[in-house]
């Protein structure tokens, strides 16, 4: 018997449950610390898990080449990227915010990598499926990456990474769609990556609400 499939097998899926650990945990952290302030809370590490996170499942959706989980690890590992720097480097009081054109090139260079990479691999992505579940995950993948641009754009407007209401919106419904695309797929790890996401994401949601009712 050839162990060679199976070997490789294993060690893909294990670098993409690793990748789906490190996002777990990371929301986990994120929960407890907004547990611990009383308010909905994003702390720095945040983002540092959210880059360890994309780099195991870029390996791992490079592996699978399914065209829309990978794309929307690519790009969001733009935003993650971009979070850091505003959450390392907040802007001081009274500086005024970027304008338009820095949104534009930072959104232009995001789905220039993006397009180029899936350009470059068109022949070997795998969009063969049936168009309803195609549909499906297309309109998850949409809602859960946007979730990371309009968060992106609250905080280039702030001055510093924070973590809107919306935010925790897109992330519920994105979880649900793309849940549902990777049961039709049949990928484990991507059904435990958003089976559970809705739990912290609605808490977050509570918290918001009663913060404001306190301020």
């Amino acid at each position: 018997m050839d162990l060679l499939p199976i070997l490789a097998f294993q060690v893909w899926d294990a670098v993409g449950w690793g990748g789906q650990g490190v996002f777990t945990w990371r929301m986990l952290h994120q929960w407890w610390s907004s547990e611990k302030a009383r308010r909905s809370v994003l702390p720095v590490a945040f983002w540092w898990w959210s880059l360890a996170g994309t780099l195991l499942l870029l390996v791992y959706q490079l592996h699978r080449m399914d065209g829309i989980f990978l794309a929307g690890v690519l790009v969001n590992g733009a935003l993650y990227a971009r979070n850091l720097w505003i959450a390392t480097h907040p802007r001081a009081a009274g500086v005024a915010p970027p304008g338009p054109w820095a949104a534009f090139v930072f959104a232009a260079v995001a789905l220039g990598a993006l397009s180029a990479t899936l350009w470059a691999g068109e022949a070997l992505l795998d969009w063969d499926q049936p168009p309803p579940w195609l549909v499906l995950g297309i309109a998850g993948q949409a809602a859960w990456s946007s979730r990371f641009v309009l968060q992106w754009w609250v905080s280039e407007r702030r001055g510093e990474s924070v973590l809107p209401a919306s935010f925790f919106v897109l992330s519920i419904v994105g979880s649900v769609l793309l849940c549902a695309y990777a049961v039709s797929r049949e990928d484990y790890v991507m059904i435990a990556a958003y089976a559970l996401n809705p739990i912290p994401y609605a808490r977050n949601l509570a918290l918001i609400a009663r913060a404001r009712r306190e301020g």
